[in-house]
């Protein structure tokens, strides 16, 4: 069957990682700098009061209300006065100002060093998000480690997913894949949905870990249980196949279901085929229809190449050939073998668009290195004439033969008059070329 995806998320690069931790304070716009702070009579003003945790209340008191600007400068100004006394959350409040530009110009440099005095008195959040500074560019992986270490030394799922990160990628410099799938496990059993899902993975595709079905069952259903959508996609993906797990259409059904409710779109498409044939489900071409467009919308390959197929046809779509090639194109996009040859077919043809011999023998092309035998077809005839592309013979006979080998009749009858006006050098070079494949 063809599939939307079969490993449906993308892992990033390492520097992208991670959320910042939510800031408790209300978050009001930044203040300018030549606003004149009034006190009122009734209130301390700031250097009145000595006690930092004293310092740090009045600062949350002004903060986290609505109140006029002079009351945020005030409020900033006994945060900085409690946070110059070491005062660890204080600390902490001041860094995310900085780094984010909240009430005080952003300054990326200051909340660092704000987040250290805070993290080196243990405090979780200022390690976690110090370690996430130095992700970004001018990047220091080590220092990034260091402090990833110290918070997950205290049960952090966040900085134990990230460590998992900086050890799998090779761009740390310390790429370590055992390292990696420690921490993997580390993170997925204290509960992060991300690293449960990367397990996932690396249990089935076995090149980091050893291949082990059951506990990418296992993995994938922890991280579909919180929600997570491409894991639930990869789940009802195992039970369709029966990977790992007593096959079962029902709970196939049950899990794309999920997933494509949480937006990913190769479930969406998945289920939408269910509906179109009644696999599984009572036929319903309507929401079939439906699930499919929105996979599409969704940029799932497969579907784009189906909306594209509705339109060309007029098939439960109004007939649109323009449309036909929007979809066609943005499958081909994705580098879908089908999409490409026709795609391939309307330039050739003229169809939803001017017609361009060079356009289609380009989509041909692309779609006959993919293994397409219709477009190796097409490139051979199109090579053997000179049309779209110079006259090669040799290389119009080879295509041939690459058609031909995966059953093209028509194709092997223009192979044989093709490799009758060859020489017999050009015969031994196509043999060779098509035994090297």
């Amino acid at each position: 069957m063809n599939r939307g995806v079969s490993l449906s998320r993308k892992f990033g690069m390492v520097c992208a990682i991670g959320l910042f931790n939510a800031l408790p304070f209300t978050l009001y716009p930044a203040i300018a700098a030549d606003i004149p702070v009034t006190v009122s009579a009734d209130d301390p003003t700031p250097g009145s009061v000595r006690d930092a945790d004293v310092q740090f209340k009045l600062a949350k008191d002004l903060l986290t209300k609505p109140g006029s600007d002079a009351d945020i400068r005030r409020g900033i100004e006994w945060l900085q006065q409690a946070a110059d006394q070491g005062h660890t959350q204080a600390l902490f409040e001041l860094a995310n100002f900085y780094e984010n530009g909240i009430h005080v110009k952003q300054d990326i440099g200051k909340a660092a060093n704000l987040y250290e005095q805070a993290a080196k008195q243990g405090h979780l959040d200022s390690q976690y998000n110090l370690g996430l500074l130095f992700l970004k560019p001018p990047q220091n992986f080590k220092q990034a480690r260091y402090w990833f270490e110290q918070a997950a030394s205290q049960k952090d799922a966040s900085a134990e997913y990230n460590l998992a990160l900086l050890y799998s990628s090779p761009d740390s410099g310390f790429a370590d894949q055992e390292e990696a799938n420690h921490w993997f496990t580390q993170a997925a059993q204290n509960g992060s949905k991300d690293a449960q899902f990367d397990l996932g993975v690396r249990y089935l595709k076995g090149t980091d870990m050893p291949k082990n079905l059951a506990q990418s069952v296992y993995w994938f259903r922890r991280a579909a249980e919180q929600n997570d959508a491409a894991a639930a996609f990869n789940l009802a993906l195992l039970y369709e196949d029966g990977q790992g797990v007593e096959k079962s259409l029902d709970k196939a059904i049950f899990w794309y279901r999920k997933a494509a409710d949480l937006g990913e779109p190769g479930a969406q498409y998945n289920l939408g085929i269910k509906y179109l044939m009644g696999e599984g489900v009572q036929e319903n071409q309507d929401k079939g229809l439906e699930l499919v467009r929105k996979a599409a919308d969704g940029s799932n390959p497969a579907a784009e190449y189906m909306v594209g197929y509705l339109y060309e046809q007029g098939k439960e779509f109004p007939k649109d050939d323009e449309m036909a090639v929007y979809w066609y194109r943005e499958a081909a996009g994705q580098n879908l073998p089908e999409a490409q040859f026709a795609l391939a077919l309307m330039f050739a043809n003229g169809q939803g668009v001017t017609a361009d011999p060079n356009e289609a023998v380009k989509w041909f092309r692309r779609a006959a290195e993919a293994g397409n035998s219709g477009a190796q077809f097409n490139l051979g005839t199109y090579m053997a004439h000179g049309i779209g592309t110079a006259k090669d013979l040799p290389q119009a006979a080879y295509w041939l033969s690459r058609a031909a080998q995966q059953g093209d009749e028509h194709a092997a009858a223009n192979r044989d008059y093709v490799k009758s006006l060859l020489t017999q050098s050009e015969l031994d070079e196509l043999a060779r070329q098509l035994n090297s494949n």
